[in-house]
């Protein structure tokens, strides 16, 4: 039986399949919209990065206007040795500032919880080593070999009583009750120590780095144990099984938990680290300034802005933003008139107009 042909003398079964019809455009394109996908979100990024550069650029050079402008900033021999002793010296404070903050950091990375009593924790180690130093007659740095399992062990059970409770919920509920904390560790030491200033004269002398530029004492040492425990505290997170179980409870705390890991035993290592490292801070705080009850939130809003700077819940984001917010404060010390007064507001301002150009901070998660 023979097959029909068509006018073009093709069988049916030889007739070419048929184009699919264009697709119709979409919603943004119709609009002369562009779709904002991944590569517009990294753009702004980049643009936040680069916006942010240029305010630390402005933040770091408005003390040597300020200075220039009053009188304070000279140019001379003398000027520019205090200058390098005060970079050198707030690059060794900083040290210090990063190593208490990195506890709140960790607190934050693996739980979301923002302990706003974290600097009466530095507090409690600064009284922890002035009782150790003046009643017991210890060194305030071999008072660290009794204070930091004393601490540790206070953080874990803060855990349990406490921040057990709040892991999970809005971080309003934690705020709210690390902020009762704060104030009862408050009124409790100015119940026992009184609100006096108390200072631990340690290591007075000085150390001649050139003919003109000098450092303190307590101020290398402080410094010296600083980078120690920090760095003993990296390489605890970065090799010990712990310490990656702290890093994967950090990044997913539900797939750790499939894995096999006891997070709430995570819980209980990383608040024992953090309340042990505002501890040390506290005692290496304490060999340099005087302190008393209230310091604590000193401490905390200098930490808060630490992490901000360096990006919540980042460790390097921390020891980088502390070291950074501590060279601030001493160069505006050094040029702006009466500008000890001015030091808090230095790092306030710093942390509002970092919170507004990139809230994610130098090295934090990437926002929105």
């Amino acid at each position: 039986m023979a097959h029909e042909i068509d006018t073009a003398g093709r069988t049916p079964r030889e007739n070419p399949p048929r184009a699919p019809a264009p697709a119709a455009p979409a919603a943004d394109a119709v609009a002369g919209r562009v779709p904002r996908g991944r590569g517009w979100r990294e753009r702004s990024e980049v643009r936040r990065l680069y916006l942010l550069g240029a305010f630390l650029v402005f933040a770091y050079t408005l003390p040597f206007f300020v200075g220039a402008a009053t009188g304070t900033v000279r140019f001379d021999g003398q000027w520019l040795s205090n200058l390098a002793a005060v970079v050198i010296g707030g690059l060794m404070q900083g040290g210090v500032y990063a190593m208490f903050a990195v506890g709140l950091t960790l607190i934050f990375g693996v739980m979301r919880i923002i302990n706003a009593a974290h600097g009466e924790m530095v507090m409690m180690g600064a009284y922890l080593t002035w009782v150790s130093f003046f009643y017991f007659g210890i060194d305030p740095l071999l008072s660290l070999v009794l204070t930091l399992p004393l601490t540790f062990l206070l953080g874990m059970a803060l855990q349990k009583l406490l921040f057990d409770a709040v892991v999970g919920q809005p971080e309003l509920t934690a705020l709210l009750i690390t902020f009762g904390l704060g104030l009862v560790m408050i009124y409790t030491a100015e119940l026992i120590f009184t609100t006096d200033f108390r200072t631990i004269p340690y290591a007075p002398g000085t150390i001649r780095l050139t003919s003109t530029i000098t450092v303190g004492q307590n101020r290398v040492i402080s410094f010296v144990m600083a980078v120690l425990i920090t760095a003993a505290v990296y390489l605890f997170l970065r090799l010990h099984r712990l310490g990656k179980a702290v890093r994967a409870t950090a990044l997913n705390a539900e797939v750790a938990m499939v894995c096999g890991i006891n997070v709430r035993r995570v819980y209980l290592i990383t608040t024992g680290l953090a309340v042990a490292l505002a501890a040390a801070g506290g005692a290496l705080v304490s060999i340099q300034f005087g302190f008393n009850p209230e310091t604590g939130v000193v401490y905390t809003l200098q930490a808060f802005a630490i992490i901000v700077l360096g990006g919540r819940g980042h460790y390097v984001g921390a020891l980088i933003g502390g070291l950074m917010l501590a060279l601030l404060e001493n160069l505006v010390s050094l040029m702006v008139p009466n500008g000890t007064a001015m030091v808090e507001l230095a790092a306030y301002g710093l942390m509002i107009f970092v919170l507004l150009i990139r809230p994610g901070g130098l090295m934090g998660v990437k926002e929105g």
